[in-house]
Parts: structure tokens; C-alpha cells; sequence
């Protein structure tokens, strides 16, 4: 039980990367909110996950429903031990600039970027309270560029350098800062952003490992990051990718 009487937000926690951390979070003994835009699937993610998990309904590129979400998790649990930001988007096009608006590049800043900032701005006077952690899901394209990804890919650069410059900021106060930077993982936003076979056969042939990962494998290093296995650990970028940011 690494996170016994540990209190978890995780944003983006019906779906992907956010819903197994959440899950692993909650059976090594942690108290996990899972905050997502998406009601339903949330509230059926919380019941699937078991006792310990609960959902609340958040937009995190809204303020003051990030205010909700944090007043909410302390009045109820007393604090706040580990914040995951994982919430993202991604959308496809982005390989023709004369076509993407700033509408596109405004919605994926204010998820990918915008709300991990938030977050942080509203959880860190607790967690400098409980001397907590905070991990950011970033991306391999936060490193690699990509040119069909390239709005992606600056989000994801600036996840890393904001996490970066956060733990140095708050490392003489207790809280660590770290990050996650997942290559292609066996996820519904991996599946619904190559939907066709052989560009994804294409893919993976291009990853040095040959194979896509698994949620558990993000799940797992998260774990370390929040555990006390890892007190010392702050202002790394933990690569998840099969080898692919070695390219």
C-alpha cells in the first residue's frame, strides 16, 4: 500500500492514462478524485475503480471550476498529497498551418498547458502543506518534433519546461514536481488519431522497441513518482515511449 492515507486528483481520469493511474492510485491505498469533463463516463469510472474513488465534474481550462474542484477534495478528505495532470487533447490537421485557426491552437493550449497551470496554481498551497507531488503527463512530441503534430508538440514542450521550472521553484519547500513523457500507448487517443491500419503498422515498425505500451506502464511510473520511493526525484522527465525520443 505505497499511498495509504494519501489524498490524488487526477485530471482526464475517465479515459486512458488518467483512468489507470487513477485506478492504481486507489488500490495501493490512496484516496483518488478523478476530475473530467466527462460526466457519465467519470461517475462510471468512480464506480468501477471501487470505494475509494469519487468524481467530480470539472472543465479544467475553467477556473473557477478548478477552485470547486480543489475546495471540494479538501473539504472533504482534509488535503491534498498528489496532483496527476493528465487531461489532453489532440486534434488531427495540424500538418497544414494555412488551415489551422487560432480557435484550434487556443482549445489545445488551454487543456494541454492552460489547465495543467491551474491546477498547479490551485493545488499548490496544499500541497505545500502535506509536502506533496505533482506529475504532469507531457509527451514524447513534447521532445521529438513532429510536423503533423506540431501545435501538440509545443504544448507538450511547454508541460516540460513549466514542470522544470516549478520544481525548482518549490523544491526548498517540499514539493517535488515531476513529469511523464509517454510515447504511443494503447489508448483511445492513440486509436482515434490513426485509425488506419497500416499508418499505424507504420508506427510502431518506427518505434525502437516495436510495440505500443500500455496505460499500466504510465500507470506504474506515477506510482514511483508519488511513493516515497522517489523523495529525491524532482524536475525529471520520465520517458514511457519504447525508445522512440531516442530517434
Amino acid at each position: 500500500m505505497e499511498l495509504e492515507k494519501k489524498v490524488a486528483i487526477v485530471t482526464g481520469g475517465s479515459s486512458g492514462l488518467g483512468k489507470a493511474i487513477a485506478s492504481l492510485f486507489a488500490k495501493e491505498g490512496a484516496k483518488v478524485v478523478i476530475a473530467s469533463i466527462d460526466k457519465e463516463k467519470g461517475e462510471a469510472v468512480a464506480t468501477q475503480i471501487g470505494d475509494n474513488v469519487e468524481f467530480v465534474a470539472t472543465d479544467v481550462t475553467d477556473e473557477a471550476d478548478i477552485e470547486k474542484l480543489v475546495d471540494a477534495t479538501v473539504a472533504k478528505h482534509g488535503q491534498i498529497d498528489i496532483v496527476v495532470n493528465s487531461a489532453g487533447i489532440y486534434f488531427r490537421g495540424q500538418e497544414n498551418l494555412e488551415t489551422v485557426t487560432l480557435e484550434d491552437v487556443k482549445k489545445i493550449f488551454a487543456v494541454n498547458f492552460n489547465g495543467t497551470f491551474l491546477m498547479t496554481k490551485h493545488t499548490i498551497p496544499h500541497l505545500l502543506k502535506s509536502k506533496g507531488t505533482i506529475i504532469n503527463i507531457s509527451s514524447s512530441l513534447g521532445v521529438i518534433p513532429e510536423g503533423e503534430s506540431n501545435i501538440y508538440c509545443a504544448t507538450k514542450a511547454a508541460v516540460n519546461m513549466f514542470t522544470r521550472s516549478t520544481a525548482m521553484l518549490y523544491a526548498d519547500r517540499g514539493v517535488r514536481v515531476n513529469a511523464i513523457s509517454p510515447g504511443p500507448i494503447d489508448t483511445p487517443m492513440l486509436h482515434n488519431n490513426i485509425p488506419n491500419p497500416e499508418e499505424m503498422k507504420s508506427y510502431i515498425d518506427s518505434i525502437p522497441m516495436k510495440r505500443v505500451g500500455t496505460a499500466k506502464d504510465v500507470a506504474e511510473v506515477a506510482l514511483f513518482l508519488s511513493s516515497a520511493k522517489s523523495t529525491y526525484v524532482t524536475g525529471s522527465i520520465y520517458a514511457v515511449d519504447g525508445g522512440e525520443s531516442l530517434k
